[in-house]
């Protein structure tokens, strides 16, 4: 692996590497030296990507012979919840672990966030790695130590800071996962390039049918550029009390589309997340924060890489009063005021905070019709 394919989350004692490369899983007896350290090592995985490569793990362990069990649980949206967090913890209890055990998450943003959590609630805190497998989960949720599951009011409402001790990201991962899955996770390559770097969203309008058709020169450059950019905004901001707020362009219109269709397969993350970044370029140009020209590229953009971006594209049926109920679940309201991460230009992202209803209810009447 290229050395220059790792990237630092400067965290000072909790800094960790992300390693970005191919054929990766197999290597980790190489990557990480220091499993010999661990009294425990236990590998949660989902039942569809285990079948892919967890083999690959275990061969890597065996190297070394260390000594490691295996949890596999139902794959997607369904395990960030109360049950599938009380039966994970509980089961990995049992196996008599101590502070000195290692917790290994293979797979994508659901489990990661399910794994990650468990890894901060037991014992008051084990080591844990994050082996994401999916493109979403690699360029996002593996990186930067956010942890949560769902409840019935929203999405990530219940979660805790966890940084791992490394990211390990293996792009031939990508290979097991369908065109959805992979344009998905393109939602969030796109976003940081929105937020922060106009020159990557340029690169982007270039190579974006690359990254989709997993070209792995394209995919490692847009995973490692988008790491290094949430890499950055974290080591400065980790708990989100500042700058790392501008990473959830987006998610307020998309974490409420996610829950209005209650996290079924209707819509996945990604797509909804570009929902969310449609709804929040119109808005910012409907108070006046931004040109149309924004709006008009984006919606280029999604058009070339044939990206469904509108609430209609998905059949969802939704009223104005009803999708402000759902934003007023939102994690980041503030004195019973929505915020809303907007757009001045490209690499120009700006808090907003709704003072008024009426305005967001008068903009979602005019959007939803």
């Amino acid at each position: 692996m290229k050395s220059n394919n790792k990237i630092l989350v400067k965290l000072g004692e909790r800094s960790y590497p992300i390693l970005i490369g191919t054929k990766l899983i197999g290597k980790l007896d190489q990557i990480l030296n220091n499993f010999i350290g661990f009294t425990k090592v236990v590998i949660v995985s989902d039942q569809i990507v285990s079948k892919f490569h967890l083999n690959d793990l275990c061969k890597s362990f065996s190297k070394k012979n260390v000594q490691f069990k295996k949890i596999i649980l139902p794959n997607g949206e369904k395990v960030k919840s109360f049950f599938f967090l009380e039966k994970l913890l509980e089961k990995i209890l049992a196996l008599n672990i101590d502070r000195n055990t290692l917790l290994i998450c293979l797979g994508g943003g659901a489990i990661g966030d399910l794994v990650g959590l468990c890894s901060s609630l037991l014992l008051r805190g084990v080591k844990l790695v994050q082996i994401p497998t999916s493109l979403l989960s690699q360029v996002d949720s593996s990186v930067g130590g956010k942890t949560a599951i769902n409840s019935k009011y929203g999405k990530n409402l219940l979660g805790t800071f966890k940084q791992p001790i490394a990211v390990i990201i293996s792009v031939d991962t990508l290979n097991t996962l369908d065109l959805r899955q992979i344009k998905s996770g393109y939602a969030e390559i796109l976003k940081y390039s929105i937020i922060e770097d106009k020159s990557f969203f340029l690169w982007l309008k270039s190579n974006g049918k690359k990254v989709i058709s997993l070209n792995y020169d394209s995919c490692i450059y847009a995973i490692k550029k988008s790491c290094s950019i949430k890499a950055k905004i974290v080591s400065n901001d980790e708990k989100e009390k500042g700058i790392r707020e501008i990473l959830n362009f987006g998610h307020t219109f998309g974490h409420a589309i996610e829950s209005i269709t209650n996290y079924s397969k209707k819509i996945n993350h990604g797509e909804a997340i570009y929902l969310g970044m449609f709804l929040a370029l119109k808005f910012s140009n409907y108070l006046g924060l931004c040109s149309k020209n924004l709006t008009n590229e984006f919606v280029l953009h999604m058009e070339a890489l044939e990206l469904s971006y509108k609430i209609s594209d998905y059949k969802i049926g939704i009223t104005a009063e009803k999708f402000l109920k759902h934003l007023k679940f939102d994690k980041k309201i503030i004195s019973n005021k929505l915020k809303f991460i907007l757009l001045k230009d490209f690499g120009n992202p700006t808090s907003y905070i709704l003072e008024d209803e009426k305005i967001l209810l008068k903009f979602l009447k005019k959007e939803l019709n």
